[in-house]
């Protein structure tokens, strides 16, 4: 019998799965082959349940899906090509899918139990020769391939089980009651800001557009100057000029992003998350929840602000839910995480190295393409007539350092050459001339001023802090000092700055500003910072304000602007 007409026939081991008529044709489904789909799902939950006090299913949906549909295709192609929808064209679509899905681990394990030393690239030809041979085999072989199909429904089962239920778990002991119970705490902790939170309405008629840039890990103007031998006087002048006030002597509330947006945007401390029971894990989603609706998006929708957001890779602010537009370029922080696990990033190493997508995957995680975007979508939104609140986070000068100065992409030998403080030196100059464009250009459009806020939520990282969990209790004075101090500057149209100080912190930005603009009774808190003892007690909370800021009011001495470097 011939090739062909071998093929069209059905397959000895697929004859148990067809429909019972056994009608001939590509359409004959074996209901038992699901291995495919198995296996493209465990790849997204195994990641997913590693990192589970920090994601939210819809931050792995779009992977999920994407994994799913390459399931379906493989095995739909296969099918084709095979004339049937059996256990081959199953078998087949799972090779594939293993070593497309599970890449980096089996190039991980060839290295650790073969003791090959081999990169993802130099793996790819070895690996994609054994896949040719394997699914050459599978497609001519005249078996029975029951048994096979059987072992791969078992192995995939158990490969998707685990961090399903890992998954289910987590969501079911952390699940809405604690959510409700956060929410208690934090209503009854903040009543009395909520019952001062009303806007005048007098006053709060043509109310200016609100811009407020979170620029990532800006430390302030002594932090450059006394551990990074950088002047940022060309900035602090520019800013100057242009009628902002900068807050000289101004510090993060928290160590983290997250903690310090959290606050930001609630006004408020965060003491009470400690009653949240997810919080006795070390579950970070009590914080990102209050980034995914808090106060102040609330107080300005509901005066009739459209509520923008310009986000990062970072999960919890790449999309918000209560935003009314969100905007983010390239891939989140899980699809890129995810990706690199796959077989994509050696393919593209391999036939295009210095393409936009392989640096994204490898090193760059988007930036070169994002932030540039990002700035331009801020521009564009400044042409607006309606009432706009517009919250940008730039990841800059936080890493990965792939900026010159004038904004070109460095190549990765570049990358590579450049010391961890020269990267971050030069990513300050580039956020700098970031700041200037986008200063500019909202001054210059025609019609009332907008209120811009720029500020960095929190500092540089200390070296021995750099991707360490070390315990914050071991800091030294300058440790927490570069931690700690910020970039926190203030345009107000009017020019009158008479509420701000030196000092001031950012859970009291919004404070200050809905007070003067809106007509609202807000008292200022006093400005404290806050530190906790690492990334598996995020909150346990100690106060380190007269250790990092000393005194209030007698400010620490500024380098000269004479001093090493001039942007």
């Amino acid at each position: 019998m011939n090739n062909e007409a071998r093929i069209d026939q059905p397959d000895v081991a697929d004859t148990h799965l067809l429909p019972a008529e056994h009608s001939a044709g590509l359409w004959r489904i074996s209901t038992l082959a699901f291995h495919p789909f198995l296996f493209a799902a465990a790849s997204v939950f195994r990641l997913y349940a590693s990192n589970l006090h920090e994601l939210y299913f819809s931050d792995v949906a779009t992977a999920l899906a994407a994994a799913l549909a390459a399931a379906l295709v493989f095995f739909l192609a296969f099918g084709a090509a095979l004339k049937h929808l059996g256990a081959k064209a199953a078998i087949l679509a799972s090779a594939v899918l293993v070593v497309g899905l599970f890449y980096s681990e089996i190039v991980d394990a060839a290295n650790r139990y073969l003791g090959l030393g081999l990169s993802p690239v130099g793996a790819l030809p070895i690996i994609l020769a054994i896949m040719a041979i394997i699914a050459v085999a599978v497609a001519w072989a005249r078996i029975d391939f029951t048994p096979a199909n059987v072992v791969l429904n078992g192995i995939a089962f158990v490969l998707f089980i685990f961090p399903a239920w890992q998954v289910a778990s987590h969501e079911w002991s952390a699940g809405g009651g604690s959510r409700v119970i956060a929410k208690a705490f934090d209503e009854s902790a903040q009543e009395a800001t909520d019952a001062s939170l009303v806007a005048d309405p007098t006053r709060a008629k043509n109310t200016p557009d609100i811009y407020y840039f979170i620029f990532d890990r800006y430390g302030s103007q002594s932090t450059l100057a006394e551990y990074f031998g950088f002047d940022n006087g060309d900035l602090i002048d520019f800013l100057e000029a242009k009628g902002f006030y900068v807050a000289s002597d101004s510090h993060a509330n928290y160590l983290k992003t997250a903690h310090s947006l959290a606050s930001t945007f609630n006004m408020g401390y965060l003491d009470f998350l400690r009653e949240d029971p997810r919080s006795k894990i070390g579950d970070w989603h009590p914080i990102f929840d209050m980034l995914r609706d808090h106060r102040v998006g609330r107080f300005l929708k509901s005066n009739e602000y459209d509520f923008i957001q310009i986000g990062a890779w970072w999960g919890p602010t790449q999309y918000n839910p209560s935003a009314d537009e969100n905007y983010s370029y390239g891939f989140g922080e899980f699809e890129h995480r995810y990706l690199r696990k796959t077989i994509i990033p050696a393919v593209l190493n391999a036939v295009a190295p210095a393409s936009t997508y392989a640096k994204r995957l490898q090193w760059d995680i988007g930036q070169c393409q994002r932030v540039p975007r990002q700035i331009e979508k801020v521009k564009e939104i400044g042409d607006r007539s309606e009432a706009t609140f517009v919250f940008a986070h730039i990841l800059v000068p936080h890493d990965p350092y792939v900026f010159a100065p004038d904004g070109r992409c460095l190549s990765f030998e570049e990358h590579e050459r450049r010391t961890k403080r020269d990267g971050y030196v030069e990513q300050v100059r580039y956020a700098n001339s970031l700041i200037k464009d986008f200063v500019s250009a909202l001054l210059a459009k025609e019609g009332p001023q907008p209120i811009i806020i720029i500020q960095a939520d929190e500092g540089p990282f200390p070296d021995r802090y750099r991707h360490s969990n070390r315990s914050w209790h071991e800091a030294t004075l300058d440790e927490l000092r570069m931690k700690m101090g910020i970039l926190n500057a203030y345009y107000f149209p009017d020019g009158n700055y008479r509420d701000l100080d030196q000092h001031i912190t950012s859970v009291n930005t919004f404070r200050i500003l809905f007070n003067k603009y809106f007509g609202t009774k807000l008292e200022r808190l006093p400005d404290r910072i806050f530190a906790f003892p690492d990334y598996s007690n995020v909150y346990d909370f100690y106060d380190i304000t007269d250790v990092v800021g000393g005194t209030w009011g007698a400010p620490r001495k500024i380098q000269p602007r004479a001093g090493p470097q001039k942007n």
